[in-house]
């Protein structure tokens, strides 16, 4: 299973340069999919749409990053659409600006994501551009330094929610899995042309690549792949990450304290973690209605407290996962909330009408990604990556509706027996450390 919604991390960093997006207009979400004699995956859903989005993705998110140049993920996608071998970044923002075409870079600790988007009548233009973005890039020193400001600046703007959670993460792995989304500031300066150029080669290569054409067929994804100048093998390390459970903290103020507890979940692409998406929905993401009450089982469970918001997730790696809950409260209310998540999630107790309810939750999401093409590719290259096929998201709804309140039950029963981490941001004056909990 491996739709974003079960198998991409929760927090996701994104960055854009583009100038028009189009509306999408799904009607048919069959997926095609074959692998290529140079173990590039490619994918296809023609739906008739009027705009043709395609996702080149690699495996080169932050997992890979060698231990003395961490960050150097996050700045391989920040410097996407920068000057490349053919082309400059001039040319490349005014080319694709002519012929009304987006162009997007993403990333989270898995993989990396090179997104065009553009009108049929325009693709074969903008795909020539494309293909320079993706695979002559040329990291040119005084570019990135001009660069540097944006990247402090996207750091200094971090969310705390996404950096309690990004905490959680090195707490729970330490590296690899562990390895932080965003490179710390006083790294910036440190990693150079040559960094980026070695990483680079190292990580987008044919064998570790997945192209996806959403709104067009699977002849154009394989001419796509196909012309694009790779090496045909990359030399990144892929151990395995081990969960250890553990917990780190920032200080930084603020009335209110932000929480990320987990314990481990399931890797990509097993029944286990459809079971613990389910179980995700199940426990509650807030408020269903508008200016309405929470009276999801994780909310009835911190009770009467205060103001907070909390919310379940689930997210699943090729070798891992992790299930929590994400929490802010007010800085006063920080002991008791945390210390009734930490309790929820030892012993959670789901009904099968939250069971159901979080079944459907899970199959709305899903199939309202055909409604957003560019969350679908996306979300299908990550399925080729983790599992070497596509499904639609109608059919991975189909597998949803397989999951039994024993399935549910029995996941859960052997999530919780694993040590529990914790991720926390804001004012910590009152948090609970989490061998406390």
């Amino acid at each position: 299973m491996s739709s974003k919604a079960l198998a991409v991390p929760l927090i996701r960093h994104v960055t854009k340069r583009g100038y028009a997006q189009a509306a999408p207009a799904v009607r048919d979400v069959r997926v095609n999919s074959n692998v290529l004699s140079n173990k590039t995956f490619v994918a296809a859903v023609d739906n008739g749409s009027p705009v043709t989005r395609v996702t080149i993705a690699f495996k080169a998110g932050s997992r890979y990053e060698p231990q003395s140049e961490l960050g150097v993920a996050h700045l391989l996608r920040s410097s996407a659409g920068l000057s490349t071998r053919n082309a400059s970044a001039f040319m490349i923002s005014r080319k694709l600006a002519q012929v009304g075409a987006s162009f997007s870079a993403s990333g989270d600790r898995e993989f990396i994501y090179y997104t065009l988007e553009a009108t049929q009548d325009n693709l074969d233009v903008a795909l020539e551009y494309f293909n320079n973005i993706v695979s002559n890039q040329e990291f040119r020193p005084w570019e990135l330094s001009d660069n540097i400001p944006r990247i402090k600046y996207e750091i200094a703007t971090l969310a705390p929610q996404v950096r309690a959670v990004d905490l959680l993460h090195r707490g729970a792995y330490r590296r690899g899995l562990g390895n932080s989304l965003f490179v710390s500031p006083k790294k910036i300066n440190s990693i150079g042309s040559e960094s980026l150029q070695h990483f680079a080669s190292s990580t987008l290569s044919a064998s570790r690549c997945a192209v996806v054409v959403v709104g067009n067929n699977q002849d154009k994804a394989s001419i796509v792949a196909q012309a694009l100048q790779l090496p045909s093998s990359g030399q990144a390390p892929s151990e395995k990450s081990t969960y250890y459970g553990g917990e780190l903290r920032k200080e930084m103020g603020g009335e209110l304290a932000h929480v990320a507890l987990a314990v481990q979940g399931a890797p990509a692409g097993s029944k286990q973690s459809i079971a613990l998406a389910v179980a995700a929905k199940a426990i509650g993401s807030g408020p269903v209605t508008k200016w309405g009450s929470d009276n999801s089982p994780i909310a009835k469970a911190i009770g009467n407290v205060g103001p907070f918001a909390a919310a379940g997730f689930n997210v699943s790696y090729s070798d891992n996962g992790l299930f929590g809950v994400v929490l802010s409260v007010p800085k006063d209310e920080a002991n008791k909330a945390v210390k009734s998540v930490g309790q929820f999630l030892k012993n959670p107790s789901l009904s099968s009408e939250a069971i159901k309810a979080g079944k459907n939750q899970l199959k709305l999401q899903l199939l309202s990604e055909a409604d957003q093409g560019s969350i679908l590719v996306e979300s299908l290259a990550a399925q080729g990556l983790y599992t070497g096929t596509a499904k639609s998201p109608v059919e991975m709804a189909a597998e949803i509706d397989q999951v039994s309140d024993s399935d549910v039950s029995q996941v859960l029963s052997n999530a919780t027996r694993t040590k529990m981490s914790m991720g926390a941001a804001g004012n910590l004056a009152f948090v609970p450390y989490v061998d406390e909990l």
